[in-house]
């Protein structure tokens, strides 16, 4: 039963959008591939971008919201350039939250889909871009259709998407 663990890790640019990216990247792909241990070791005594991405996935909204302990699949019509990871909290089946991260230097409209049978009306969302390492929140965006979202990225940008069915 013992899991895999990461004692040590950081890919640099702690100081940059670009580390952000990174660190909400490696974080999505420990999550969805059941990682058990991930240890972050700083590199220097600027890890303002890296602790930002960290902070979408554990304290998104400054209230101690966070994305869950359950994967579930999440795509955008862009897989290339904007992957896209998804959780549910255990106790709340309908408690989803999205990161969708984009890695290409220009703005990407995407189609975000997340399966579950909950139906979603609109979505709170939080980035992360550009040279501040702060998660704003922007306007609630309504669903497309069957849980899927039409999201506008800034280029170099991590997103929190979270749906709610009202």
């Amino acid at each position: 039963g013992t899991k895999l663990a990461f004692s040590e890790w950081n890919f640099g640019a702690g100081n940059h959008i670009s580390g952000a990216i990174a660190t909400a990247d490696t974080l999505g792909i420990f999550g969805r591939e059941g990682v058990g241990l991930a240890s972050l070791w700083p590199l220097s005594t600027n890890e303002a971008f890296t602790f930002a991405a960290l902070r979408a996935y554990r304290n998104y909204d400054g209230k101690g919201a966070a994305f869950g302990d359950t994967s579930v699949r999440a795509t955008s019509s862009d897989v290339d350039q904007v992957t896209a990871y998804a959780s549910l909290k255990a106790g709340g089946s309908d408690q989803l939250c999205v990161i969708a991260i984009n890695k290409s230097s220009t703005p990407k409209v995407v189609g975000l889909f997340v399966v579950h049978p909950a139906a979603y009306k609109t979505a709170r969302i939080y980035e992360l871009s550009g040279t501040a390492p702060e998660l704003v929140q922007k306007p609630d965006l309504p669903t497309r259709g069957s849980n899927m979202f039409r999201l506008a990225l800034p280029g170099y940008s991590v997103s929190v998407v979270v749906p709610s069915k009202s």
